[in-house]
């Protein structure tokens, strides 16, 4: 059986690595720091191109408008979090649009028991959309840092792609429950959420000037 960390309600329920030295969210960032933690989502072959967006008065806005059709970005939707994320088409007009929102909620403010049913609100009333074609995502920054609830215990996972696709089953895949990280892990199986979680090889590194 695995152990699993929640990272949040669209982020996958991911293995605690344990870390020597815990990481740390970068801070005062410049508006060109931002942009290239972001890129670091995911290789520079695939994050070049990609819109970019960024905070700016605790707001989501478009710093890049890209040209490949990906969308990367930091998500803080947790306290003391910095989750660089990039992902396609599918995945930008879906759970990115919901990881935006529940950043821009817990900055002005809310809980994460108060955002979770906003969001739940927002699918029901059409305002979010779940994939329902399968969508892909990428988390290989090595800046990545993710906490509990109460933003603590900051940890990361392993670099790894997420591919939505709705109603997925373990067993229709051939998915079988291992600690090993060369079998993929299935998670929110059987939702409109579900997504597979496939560990890669290598994080990628934020291209960030030494201050």
């Amino acid at each position: 059986m695995r152990a699993w960390l929640f990272a949040s309600c669209l982020l996958p329920a991911v293995v605690a690595a344990q870390q020597p030295t815990p990481p740390t969210v970068p801070t005062n960032l410049s508006r060109a720091d931002e942009i290239r933690f972001a890129r670091s989502a995911a290789p520079a072959d695939v994050s070049n191109g990609a819109k970019v967006w960024v905070l700016e008065n605790g707001h989501y806005v478009v710093a890049v408008q890209g040209t490949s059709g990906m969308a990367c970005a930091v998500y803080r939707d947790r306290p003391n979090s910095f989750v660089p994320i990039c992902g396609d088409s599918v995945a930008e007009a879906t759970v990115l649009a919901i990881g935006r929102f529940q950043t821009e909620e817990r900055l002005a403010g809310k809980t994460l028991d108060e955002i979770k049913p906003e969001v739940a609100r927002g699918l029901a009333s059409g305002r979010f959309r779940v994939p329902r074609t399968p969508a892909l995502t990428y988390m290989t920054s090595s800046a990545q840092v993710i906490t509990d609830t109460a933003g603590e215990h900051p940890t990361r996972f392993l670099p790894h792609l997420m591919v939505f696709y709705p109603n997925m089953h373990a067993k229709g895949l051939g998915l079988v429950d291992s600690n090993s990280m060369d079998i993929p892990l299935l998670d929110e199986e059987g939702t409109p959420m579900s997504r597979l979680v496939v560990v890669v090889r290598d994080w990628t590194q934020p291209d960030i000037p030494t201050q």
